[in-house]
């Protein structure tokens, strides 16, 4: 099981690795192109991840789903509802570069986050955010009576090592830490946090939580790393 979870983390962070630290759009076909990417093949599919704010009301951003995706309205209510929810949601989907770019656009326009990556990209992320919700289950699952073992477990993959990655290195993720000596999976998650949106930041913090509880040498632990990627990030 600790094989498990420790894949498991690896999984998210090596695809953390590549996301934005915000929305944002590139500005042409050729800086879409160029953005930092873990896709083997380098496949010109691109998706449009419309993320949630808290500056538009639902007939906002519905009545642009209908203008600009083809949606009838209540698809574009659901996709909606999906963003508010979830924090994110993917609205558009193919090859054709120039017109992803023009949707997203008439999105920023109006100051709604926004984002065009590689579908590869977007889909890793979709899968880390399962992964996510699947950790947070094992903290609120037991072994016969022990409700503890499996939130030990995760902890002690959190507070290891990540496992080189099997994707072609990020430059720009192997500075992160780079002044660290020995950095922990948990040095990682906290500073990726940013990069991922509503319902897995909740989630994580919840699995957090859990370990907090575990006892006060992991409150300790998990402090002493939260203070320190805090402190590396406001520098």
């Amino acid at each position: 099981m600790r094989k498990t979870v420790a894949y498991a983390l690896d999984f998210i962070l090596d695809t953390l690795d590549y996301s934005p630290d915000e929305p944002s759009v590139p500005a042409g076909e050729a800086d879409l192109r160029l953005q930092p990417s873990a896709d083997p093949m380098m496949k010109d599919q691109f998706c449009v991840v419309l993320w949630n704010d808290e500056k538009h009301s639902f007939d906002d951003v519905i009545k642009l789903l209908v203008d600009t995706t083809n949606r009838s309205r209540e698809e574009a209510n659901e996709a909606a509802v999906r963003i508010d929810d979830q924090g994110r949601d993917i609205i558009d989907m193919h090859a054709n570069a120039a017109r992803l770019l023009e949707t997203a656009r008439t999105f920023s326009q109006i100051d709604l986050g926004v984002t065009v990556r590689r579908a590869y990209d977007t889909f890793r992320e979709q899968i880390s955010v399962v992964i996510i919700e699947w950790i947070l289950d094992l903290t609120r699952s037991r072994l016969g009576t022990d409700t503890h073992i499996m939130r030990e477990v995760i902890a002690s993959q959190l507070l290891a090592p990540r496992k080189p990655s099997t994707l072609n290195p990020n430059p720009e993720a192997q500075k992160a830490l780079s002044e660290v000596e020995s950095p922990v999976r948990l040095d990682y998650m906290f500073l990726y946090h940013t990069r991922l949106w509503k319902r897995p930041r909740l989630n994580l913090k919840e699995v957090y939580a859990s370990i907090l509880s575990l006892s006060h040498e992991h409150k300790l632990a998990v402090g002493e790393y939260h203070v320190c990627v805090l402190s590396r990030s406001s520098g």
